[in-house]
This record gives structure tokens, sequence and C-alpha cells, in this order.
């Protein structure tokens, strides 16, 4: 197909864009389908008249890295790509402000309509949006040409322990407004922030902050109106209240109306996400020009909650003890890099809930706001955090894109109740790093006092880079880069008796693992090299949990990670260009043992799992059976024969029968637990050599 040349023609092939007002006064249309790619750069390919007909057709979410970011080698692309797409507007969109979003670009994007360049966005996670208005022309056809680049640029992050995927990676949209509305360029928000004060079990006091603008060269009043509604949609606050704002031509006015929700419903996590709605409408007054009726309205939701880390008593939600843990999560998925669609990004919210977690890390950069929306209504505590990862640069520019990105993500999301943690750095080195961390925690406090800024540290105790953060966690790994399990418990408690009014907590923990590797009492395996046993990954996880379970001054703890995810560089375990210490595997298919380890010790719903379960081919005779369990007794069969009941005396869900002899050729192991009235079986079959 042929670069369109006419209104015509782009009507005929993509369609005409019709303005059909929505019941807010807005309108966000998709713009994902119909892009033509070149990996690589193009002289003068912002040109409307540009010959694209060779390109690649695609659709988004797109990268170019797809395949050559998971293969290993460290040799994946990375440089410039160009998109292109046509986009026929009709005449309804006159008098409209229209802006261009882009919910996700890596790291760079120029941006161009008709040949003319909107601007350059710096960072690969945040959403940003573009100002098209008086560029894009209704009526006839418009070509958007965006250049990609993922290249080492200078800024966050310069180099990670991930793949970082190039393209447009999320979804691009065109959002129309009326030229009297809240504000839609500030830095990708919704223009809309909400803060909690006195909260009570009688009384809840809010205030909401809006930006309101007025893009038409006449004074406006405005009639606004800001309701919060409660679960049912029943308004429980400002129904009656409408008030009255001027605007200058082309002016400004920020605006903040405080409100009072009596006998409030507080967000109370897994146990009771409770949501409210806040709306804040405006209808400009009839006059100089202005029509009256709705001109605006955005939603946000609410969660009424206050929450604080003790150094003694670990992480406090609505006055009582929660025990945070959880995973560290990566976006991608095989042969997709982060380009993946709603039902990718449910499935692991799905695998998550499953495993009975109560927070996760949100790791290493801001994610989708459709990720946060899952943990506001599922209940998850979140930390968010961007990717101020490695090796900091000593440059202004590496510092202000650093600010710039945690602003982004500051605002973006500063209304999901299920964040409480803004993370400002992980794993950071070189000299500017301690600058760096201590400029973003005074960024955190002057976007968002009321949240506690955060960072991962991999650093020795007395390294001042922890200390900048309200709180500190730690990346951790004794018993697999080095050292030994046991090691990992004296280290808290050393820790804890060295700074005892540290608040911390464990951001990384885990170790690789292969579900095609087995072996029997496994020592520790070289990290970087080939052998990863999945039956290591379930000893180091039991003794990190026998340490961490009792020490609830230990605020958080997340293991690394959810699934195994893509690392170029990485050459290690059974599949080169990947990190293999997730529970889960890279596609999603398989659980780990250590994930069900887990799940017996966090979820109520019934655990029965037998260890070692792929473990099919056995060479020794005698063997210790493992079954993880949350059941209060289990009882084993050896091809049909009792083995006996176990309980669990340490309470860690792990019920053992040691010194088990097989017999030659196949065994069929079969656990059974009673849940109640319910009775539940597992069984695996091994087979021991006869040579």
């Amino acid at each position: 197909m042929r670069s369109l040349r006419s209104f015509a023609a782009a009507a005929a092939l993509l369609g005409v864009l019709t303005a059909a007002r929505a019941a807010d006064g807005r309108q966000a249309v998709s713009l994902d389908r119909g892009w033509r790619f070149l990996a690589g750069d193009a002289g003068g390919a912002q040109a409307a008249g540009f010959d694209d007909h060779a390109w690649q057709p695609v659709d988004l979410p797109h990268t170019w890295n797809a395949l050559d970011g998971q293969d290993g080698g460290d040799d994946y692309r990375r440089g410039a790509g160009w998109y292109r797409r046509h986009l026929a507007l009709d005449g309804s969109f006159a008098g409209r402000r229209l802006y261009l979003q882009f919910d996700g670009a890596s790291l760079m994007a120029d941006v161009y309509v008709n040949g003319v360049r909107l601007g350059s966005h710096k960072g690969g996670f945040a959403r940003f949006r573009f100002d098209a208005t008086g560029i894009l022309h209704s009526g006839a056809d418009n070509l958007i040409a965006v250049r990609v680049d993922n290249g080492k640029l200078g800024i966050p992050p310069t180099a990670a322990d991930f793949t970082i995927f190039g393209g447009l990676y999320r979804d691009v949209s065109l959002l129309a407004t009326d030229p009297v509305q809240v504000s839609a360029m500030d830095m990708g928000s919704a223009g809309v922030f909400v803060e909690e004060g006195a909260v009570s079990a009688e009384s809840a006091s809010i205030i909401v902050r809006a930006e309101v603008e007025n893009h038409t060269p006449m004074p406006r009043e405005v009639d606004m109106q800001v309701t919060v509604a409660d679960a049912t949609g029943t308004v429980v606050a400002g129904a009656d209240s409408t008030f009255r704002v001027r605007l200058e031509p082309n002016g400004a006015n920020e605006v903040a109306k405080p409100l009072v929700i009596g006998r409030p419903h507080f967000w109370a996590a897994r146990a009771a996400p409770y949501l409210y709605t806040v709306r804040v409408e405006l209808r400009p007054v009839p006059g100089n020009g202005a029509k009256g009726g709705l001109s605006d309205a955005v939603e946000q939701p609410l969660g009424l909650r206050s929450f604080t880390v003790d150094p003694d008593r670990g992480f406090i939600l609505n006055g009582r003890y929660l025990d945070l843990y959880g995973f560290n999560r990566h976006q991608d998925w095989p042969d997709q890099g982060w380009a993946i669609s709603e039902a990718e990004e449910a499935e692991d919210f799905a695998i998550m809930m499953d495993s009975g977690a109560t927070a996760v890390r949100v790791s290493h950069y801001q994610q989708s706001d459709s990720w946060y929306d899952r943990c506001d209504r599922a209940g998850l505590v979140a930390w968010a955090e961007i990717p101020s990862w490695g090796q900091g640069l000593a440059t202004p520019e590496y510092l202000e894109s650093a600010k710039q990105q945690l602003r982004e993500l500051i605002r973006q999301n500063f209304n999901h109740p299920s964040i409480c943690f803004w993370g400002v750095g992980n794993e950071t080195s070189g000299p500017a790093a301690d600058s760096v961390i201590e400029a973003l925690t005074e960024v955190v406090r002057e976007e968002d006092p009321s949240r506690l800024s955060t960072y991962a540290s991999n650093h020795d105790n007395a390294d001042p880079k922890n200390w900048h953060t309200d709180v500190v966690a730690f990346n951790r790994y004794f018993g697999w880069y080095g050292g030994r399990l046991s090691e990992f418990a004296p280290w808290l408690d050393k820790t804890r008796a060295d700074y005892p009014r540290a608040r911390f907590g464990m951001s990384e923990f885990g170790a690789g693992a292969s579900i095609y590797q087995h072996e029997e009492n496994p020592a520790r395996p070289a990290a970087r090299g080939p052998l990863h046993p999945e039956e290591y990954q379930n000893l180091f996880h039991e003794a990190y949990w026998a340490a961490l379970k009792g020490r609830p001054y230990v605020w958080a703890k997340f293991i690394w990670c959810l699934h195994d995810f893509a690392s170029d560089g990485r050459n290690e375990g059974d599949h080169p260009g990947r990190n293999d210490k997730g529970l889960v595997t890279y596609d999603r298919k398989v659980m780990k043992d250590a994930f069900y380890f887990y799940k017996a010790n966090w979820s109520a719903a019934p655990v029965l799992h037998i260890a070692s379960r792929r473990f099919t081919e056995r060479a020794e005779p005698v063997t210790e059976i493992k079954v993880y369990s949350n059941a209060p007794e289990v009882t084993l069969e050896l091809n049909g024969r009792s083995l006996g009941a176990e309980a669990d005396p340490k309470g860690d869900r792990v019920f053992r029968w040691p010194a088990v002899t097989l017999a030659k050729g196949q065994n069929r192991v079969t656990a059974t637990a009673h849940f109640g009235a319910s009775e539940a079986t597992d069984s695996c079959v091994w087979t021991l050599s006869t040579r």
C-alpha cells in the first residue's frame, strides 16, 4: 500500500474519525491500527509526501526487539525506528482541542504532524501528550510521523539488567476536548489531584485540586462542580455545591475545593479495597460565544486510607499491621517484549493475586495506568518507581531527566490509593549516584509529601545512599551471588541492631531455577552458570521466608521475581538472554515449586503440591519427599503403600518424608489432604534408573 495522498483516499482505507461528543465532553480515539514501520533512520520521514510503501505494516503496541531482545548475546538493536500513520478527521473536530497521547515510547520520541514537529519526549515509560490543535486539520488527511529511539541517550536507564525494548509499545490515541477544559497538558496527568486530609470513622476531609483552562480569546465564566460518589454510584459529597470560576482569555486558574465525606469507608487493601469516585465537571456560563452545557468532566479514584512504616512494627495501614509480601514484576512476555495486551497484563495480575500476595513492587520503571488500576481495585499495596537503575551519569541532562520521569510518575498516578511508596532508584552506582538519590528524594517531598520515598539498595549498610529516603529496602542474595543461606537471618538481626530506628525492608531476594534441571541435595550453583536446578530455588526460598516471616519490622518482603524475563546480556541456566529467578516460567505456563511454597504460606485457598515433581528421572534410590501445603495434615503414598501422615511442626507449610526408598522403574507418589469436608490429592511419577 502506497502512502495516502488525499483525504478521500484516507477516508476510504482508514475511515474518517467523527467527533461524536462523549457524555463527559471529551473523546479518546484509539490510533493503534494502521501504522507503517521502518527499523532504522530515514531522512525526511516526517514529511507528509514521504513514500513509505515499502515499510512494514504494523499495529500497536509494537516493539522492534521482540525477538532479538530475548535471544542472548547482548546484541539486540538499539537505535532509531520510524512509525507513520495517516489520520482522516471530519469537520466535527473543528473548534476542538486536539492532543496526541502516547502511553509509552521507548526511550525517546520525536513527534511530527503534517511535517510540523510537535516536540520531543525523553523517557520510555510515562504517558505524554502533545497539543496538535491547529496542526491536525479537520476535513483532511493528516500524517502522523514518530521517530523513536532506544539507544544510549544519557538518560535513565543508561543500562540495565533487563532488555530495553524499543518502539511504540503501548497505546496511542487522539484526545479531543472542549476549549474550556481541565488541563490536558500537566505532564500527562489527569489534571485533577485528590489530597486526603483528616480521616476518622465519623468523617474524611479531602481537597480536590484542578487546573482549569480557557483556550479561547474571550473571557469565560465557568460553573464547576466537584462530587464524590461511593461504590454504588451514590453522591456522598458535593451534590449541592457548584461554584463559579472566572477565566481570562487564554488563561488558566488552579482551583482547590475542600469536601467532607461522612461515615467513610476505608480502602483496606485486599480485605476491603473500597473505592470512591471523584468527578469534576465544567459548564461554561452562556455568553461571549459560550453555549453552556457540559464542556468537560474528569473522574478519578479515591481510596481513603492512612499508612505509615514503624521501625518496630513494620507497615501500618489504617492503624493496623499489614504484612507486605509479594513480587517484583517486569512487563515483558516472550516474543512480544513490552508490547503486550490487556489480556497478558491481566494474566500476570491474576497469577499474583492467586499467590496470596499483599503487595507488589512495580519494578524497575513506570508501568501502565491499568496496572495501578488493578492494584486499586484488588487491594494490592504498590511500590512504584522510575528507571534510575545502575550507573548514574554526572551530567545535568541525566539528573533533569530523572527528575522529569519522577514527576511524571507521581502526577500521573497521584490518585491511585494502592501506591504508598515512590521509588527513586535501584542499585545505583557512580560518583553522582548519592547526589541523584538525594535530589530525587526532595522531588518526592515537593510533589507528594503524603507518601513515602524509598530506595532499593545493594550497597553496604553504612553507604550514605541508603539513608536519604523516608524508608529503604535492600536487595540481598546471600546463597546465590555469594555467601551462604545461613547468613541472611544474622544479617537482618545485625542491621536492626546497628540501625534500630531505621525503617528497612527487602526489595529483592531470589535464586534462578530451570524447570528442566534437577539435582538431589543441591549445593549452591554458579549464579552465572548453566545449571540452575529447581530444587535449589526451593531451598533458597524456604530459608529466606523462615527468616522473614517472624520479623515484622522488615516492612516489605518482595521476591525477585514473579516470572522469568528477558535480559539479553545474560547466558545462564537453560536459556540465553533470560533471568530465570521468576517463580513462574517466562511463558506463564508453569508455576515453579517455590510458587506453591509461597502460596501455601500466603493464601487461604487450599494448596497441595509435591515438590520436585518434574524431577522425573532419578538415579538415587533414597530421597526426601517434600509437599507444600496449608492443610493441617498431609498423607503420602508411594506406589499405593502408605508412608504415613505428617503434620507441620515448624509452621512453614513444608511436609517432609526423609529417606524414602524408591523402587526401580516407575514410582507413583500421591499426597492427600483434607480442607474441611473436601479432600485434595496430588500425584506425580518418578522413574528410578534400572542400570
